[in-house]
């Protein structure tokens, strides 16, 4: 990713409500040719208001965003603000309900030739998986297949830059895997840089090469998936991914567990039962998260710390059992920042 040309960069975003309350707070990043970033974060920390200025619906209040160098420009600066390299799909999708599907697809590129608008709408079709929707109007089709028609649309014109506003939000959990993998094949296949909002850890790992996060109108941290992950930069950032483990470390010294001072976090496959009489505390399961394929232990140890752990689907446990914990070979507490 290092070696690709940087397409987008944002230096220095700020943008306040009437309020004055800051959405955005001095934003700077950038993202690689066929890159996939995603920015995350809970709802107000922001991120649709970056999303927003990107696609030049609003304007910073300071700062610029340049595509190949040439600036973003927003509402009041030119006719049609935005940038032409850059496709946004909404929430909504706005899509025209009266016009087939191919003719959603074709309106823009509407004025180029026929041939071009026939030969671009049947790749189209074929990338977004919709050739039998070809003559389907909007009203009959899916959440999923709406959203396959927006992005086709988005893209057709060949945009190097497509912005995405949570787009996986109204969808259930297999057409969102499937949507996932598609978005990611088109970044790959038409070399799209895609920048899309999410406050789903899921939609953010499995599709984005980089991940941003923000909280109150800040990116407390940028990273590869399996950096954020495993090494978040402190506890906001852990905690964005649920059944974390954050301890103290006069917490971690009552395990006998000697750290500096500072605040540590295990995921919860790092740590692993074990027979109660080889471990020197003992621990209660008190809450079972259940998901089929896996499962999620609060164990609470010698009524004190409470750590979740992760539990193979195999796995049998009860309220009330007793076993010991112990941290997988290999692997430490994380330190976190502040």
């Amino acid at each position: 990713m290092s070696k690709r040309k940087t397409i987008l960069r944002v230096e220095n975003f700020s943008k306040s409500y009437e309020e004055g309350k800051l959405a955005v707070n001095q934003l700077s990043f950038d993202v690689k040719e066929g890159e996939v970033f995603a920015l995350i974060g809970r709802s107000g920390c922001g991120k649709t208001t970056t999303l927003k200025l990107l696609s030049g619906q609003m304007r910073p209040d300071d700062g610029a965003a340049y595509v190949h160098g040439e600036r973003i420009l927003g509402p009041h600066e030119r006719l049609l603000a935005g940038h032409d390299k850059i496709a946004l799909v909404e929430q909504d999708y706005n899509l025209f309900n009266h016009q087939t599907v191919a003719d959603n697809i074709k309106y823009p590129i509407r004025r180029t030739t026929k041939e071009y608008q026939e030969y671009r709408l049947n790749e189209l079709l074929r990338i977004c998986q919709l050739e039998e929707y070809r003559d389907t109007r909007p009203k009959e089709l899916s959440g999923g297949q709406k959203q396959r028609v927006a992005i086709a649309r988005a893209i057709a014109n060949e945009p190097p830059i497509l912005l995405l506003d949570e787009p996986f939000s109204h969808l259930d959990m297999a057409l969102r895997s499937d949507l996932r993998r598609m978005v990611k094949n088109i970044a790959i296949e038409a070399n799209i840089s895609v920048v899309f909002v999410t406050h789903d850890t899921h939609d953010a790992l499995a599709m984005s090469d980089r991940i941003g996060v923000m909280s109150r109108g800040k990116l407390i941290q940028i990273a590869t998936p399996e950096e954020i992950y495993k090494q978040p930069k402190n506890k906001y950032a852990a905690h964005f991914f649920p059944h974390c483990n954050v301890i103290e470390a006069d917490e971690l010294k009552k395990l006998d567990i000697e750290k500096p001072e500072g605040k540590y976090m295990a995921r919860p496959e790092w740590l692993e039962m074990v027979e109660e009489n080889t471990a020197s505390h003992t621990a209660v399961l008190r809450h079972i998260d259940y998901f089929g394929n896996a499962s999620y232990g609060e164990w609470e140890v010698d009524e004190g710390s409470k750590l979740w752990v992760h539990h193979d689907s195999f796995a049998t446990y009860h309220i009330g059992d007793k076993k010991g914990i112990a941290m997988k070979s290999n692997i430490d507490w994380w330190k976190l920042e502040g």
